[in-house]
């Protein structure tokens, strides 16, 4: 039974600071590294005796909770560009003040796959084509199981790859998660694939008693 964990990114700057995501390349809090570290040490607890890869998004909100779990696996990471969020074009580096202001407007008031939502950025059809694209070599040049560090977006995409969604499909669903969240996704013996898990934080729960 083959495994792919995925791991969305712990509490980054642009959380807290009112900026925007997507490229924005900011690193974690120090809450976002408590949140790894507990990660870590569920992962440890939880994988003994199984083999990973470790792959991360280069942004440094995954690459450092990638470092953090890596640390307590002893594993190291295999950097990878195209597991970054949505490319946001010409809003990195910005304001979500600024983003909200300088969008492309939409023709319609619905979602478009196909829409480019800042200059010089990805259409959702894009992003997703280079998710779908990433994972596939990913998965073709790996056959050990997989822990990926990456971001909501990315995620959502990974998953809907993972089960066979047509592309129209992405139009109308997404497998929405929280920071420092863990899913799991399965191939079983017959060779389907399952989601057996999604957006799970229960190693948060300490640390949300000692916050409260």
């Amino acid at each position: 039974m083959r495994e792919i964990i995925i791991i969305q990114h712990c509490q980054s700057e642009h959380h807290i600071n009112e900026m925007s995501g997507g490229w924005t390349d900011t690193p974690l809090t120090e809450l976002g590294k408590k949140q790894a570290n507990l990660i870590g040490l569920r992962l440890k607890k939880e994988l003994s005796g199984k083999e990973y890869v470790l792959y991360s998004s280069d942004l440094k909100r995954a690459w450092q909770t990638a470092e953090i779990l890596g640390n307590h696996l002893n594993l190291k990471i295999v950097s990878e560009k195209n597991l970054r969020e949505i490319n946001t074009g010409v809003a990195a580096g910005k304001t979500k003040k600024w983003a909200n202001a300088n969008r492309n407007p939409r023709k319609e008031n619905k979602f478009d796959f196909d829409h480019q939502e800042f200059k010089n950025g990805e259409t959702w059809r894009q992003f997703s084509n280079r998710v779908a694209f990433c994972m596939e070599n990913i998965v073709e040049s790996e056959k050990k199981n997989l822990i990926i560090v990456t971001h909501g977006g990315t995620l959502s995409f990974i998953i809907a790859w993972w089960m066979y969604f047509e592309i129209h499909m992405h139009s109308k669903s997404f497998f929405s998660a929280s920071p420092a969240s863990i899913s799991l996704l399965q191939e079983i013996n017959d060779k389907r694939h399952i989601l057996r898990k999604l957006n799970d934080t229960s190693h948060l729960t300490e640390l949300k008693q000692l916050m409260d």
